[in-house]
């Protein structure tokens, strides 16, 4: 025996000796070469029947065979280097043969090996890297948390796949960064083979932004409804915007992502915030599609104006009024955030009649923090609450223009005149998105309308616009329907979304209100009578 197999079998015996109490039935055998007639106990080890009863569960089995001998004494034999260990059943005794180490292995004992069961089956740490799937999750590091390609190339990030696996390969920056386009590339054509199934068109939404190193950027969304008829929102583009941002200049940078998406033919509205430019891109976009007859309706529904924005320019047209307080109020906080100590001569603090300014505005501006919320969602659809939380400012706004507060008079007046402006352009097509709704459908328009046209020929005349923009749209999808076969997508099931804003379950008061005046019975037109009368006798609701 060589002195190398001699020193083996010393660390054994002494792994034997410093083992646990449940290793004093295991003895250090002699070694065992692979020929069973050689080095072995007085007899030949036969076989052990391994019935329901002896089945072995521990994991050192996959590395050692279990072998009977005549003096009715089990072994565990080392299937590399028939190195033997007593076992008995009853008592355990598979410690000792975890810490079993291979010799040319470079100490690597059995327990390391092991790892725990997956899918019923074992695996082990020693196994071969797949330089590809190491490639791919690499990619996905570098994508998922946004840090530089130079990772890769980081001695301590080596060094840590080194001494996980002396086997993985480090790549360089430029691979990390082809691996990541390769998957971008991937990802796009998944994308756009689900924009192919799309039986619907797509709305787009666009928006830009100006870095602190005043670069520009614009970004490209899309909604649609996916085959199983859920609203799905994808970002498909977010780039630089060179100047100059002309909305010339912005059509051809929007047309040229369209097209690269292959969705020009699907287009059907895009949301733009209020901008000039954003209102002469717009409009270039309109005669292009319009010219290719893409467009329903002649492109008059092509151009959606951002609501959330809207909103935004309304409350900052009324804040001019309490400018100064504002100012104070965030000089005061900066103030604060900066020390500690009280400062007696600090000059910018309200005064108490700013805050009592402050303190109405701020009950006032709620129901315009609440609205922005509701129609900055994504998860849901949200064109058909645009008509009703519209219509509820604008009812906010005529009651508060007789408030006693002379500053809150002014600053109705200011915010109503902005509102004024967008109204007429957003009215028609918000309201059509409303009579789509099951729950409100054209009664819901005329009990809206009533409350913000007192005057019968008014109300007739906007709710009969709705109406004819509702037949023209109807008789347009109608012969698309028939020439495209798109009516296919009405055989398909229609699966209900889950989830929602919990805002859009119970309504507003003022669709609580609609629905209150339906359950009773009352017209619309008896509650615009009601409504128009109350408004000439006020006295008459005065309680005696």
């Amino acid at each position: 025996m060589s002195s190398v197999q001699e020193q083996e079998l010393q660390d054994h015996y002494n792994d034997v000796m410093s083992s646990d109490g449940e290793d004093d039935d295991v003895e250090m055998l002699d070694f065992v070469n692979e020929d069973p007639t050689v080095g072995c106990a007085p007899a030949c080890p036969a076989p052990v029947s391994r019935g329901k009863k002896n089945k072995l569960r521990s994991q050192v089995w996959e590395f050692f065979k279990l072998t009977k001998y005549k003096d009715r004494t089990k072994k565990g034999v080392c299937k590399a280097c028939n190195v033997g260990y007593k076992y008995e059943s009853q008592k355990g005794g598979t410690s000792a043969m975890k810490r079993h180490k291979f010799p040319n292995r470079q100490s690597m004992d059995v327990e390391q090996m092991i790892l725990s069961a997956n899918n019923d089956q074992l695996s082990t740490r020693v196994r071969k890297v797949d330089q590809m799937k190491l490639r791919d999750l690499f990619s996905a590091l570098l994508i998922a948390r946004n840090v530089p390609f130079a990772l890769v190339e980081w001695k301590e990030f080596m060094d840590t796949c080194t001494y996980l696996n002396e086997d993985a390969k480090p790549i360089s920056r430029n691979t990390g960064k082809a691996d990541v386009v390769k998957k971008h590339k991937a990802q796009k054509e998944v994308i756009h083979n689900r924009f192919k199934l799309a039986s619907g068109r797509i709305c787009l939404t666009s928006d830009m932004w100006t870095s602190v190193t005043t670069t520009g950027y614009i970004s490209l969304i899309a909604h649609y409804l996916d085959q199983d008829w859920v609203l799905q929102k994808k970002l498909l583009n977010f780039c630089p915007l060179p100047p100059l941002h002309t909305g010339e200049h912005l059509s051809a940078k929007l047309f040229a992502m369209i097209e690269d998406w292959g969705i020009e033919v699907k287009v059907s509205n895009i949301t733009l915030d209020n901008a000039a430019n954003n209102g002469a891109c717009a409009g270039i976009m309109k005669s292009r599609l319009v010219a290719k007859k893409i467009l329903l309706n002649d492109g008059k529904l092509l151009h959606v104006r951002c609501c959330a924005h809207i909103l935004a320019l309304i409350v900052k047209e009324g804040l001019k009024n309490i400018d100064l307080a504002v100012l104070k109020i965030r000089a005061s906080v900066k103030s604060l955030k900066k020390s500690q100590l009280v400062d007696s001569d600090y000059e910018d603090c309200p005064t108490d009649e700013e805050w009592e300014q402050i303190e109405v505005v701020k009950k006032f501006l709620k129901v315009f923090h609440d609205l922005t919320k509701i129609f900055s969602g994504s998860k849901y659809s949200t064109s058909n609450l645009y008509f009703e939380r519209i219509c509820q400012v604008q009812v906010l706004l005529k009651k508060e223009s007789g408030n006693d507060i002379e500053f809150i008079r002014n600053m109705v007046k200011e915010m109503q005149a902005k509102f004024d402006s967008y109204w007429k352009e957003l009215s028609p097509i918000l309201a059509m998105a409303v009579v789509l709704d099951p729950r409100s459908k054209m009664n819901f328009v005329k009990f809206t309308y009533s409350k913000l046209y007192p005057k019968v020929r008014e109300l007739e005349r906007e709710v009969n616009k709705v109406r004819s923009n509702m037949t023209t749209l109807f008789n347009e999808y109608y012969t698309l329907s028939s020439s495209r076969a798109f009516n296919s997508c009405a055989t398909q099931n229609l699966g209900i979304q889950n989830g929602g804003n919990s805002a859009t379950q119970e309504g507003s008061d003022f669709f609580q209100e609609y629905v209150a005046t339906q359950e009773r019975g009352i017209s619309w037109r008896f509650v615009q009578r009601l409504s128009k009368f109350t408004t000439r006798h006020p006295k008459l609701l005065e309680e005696p």
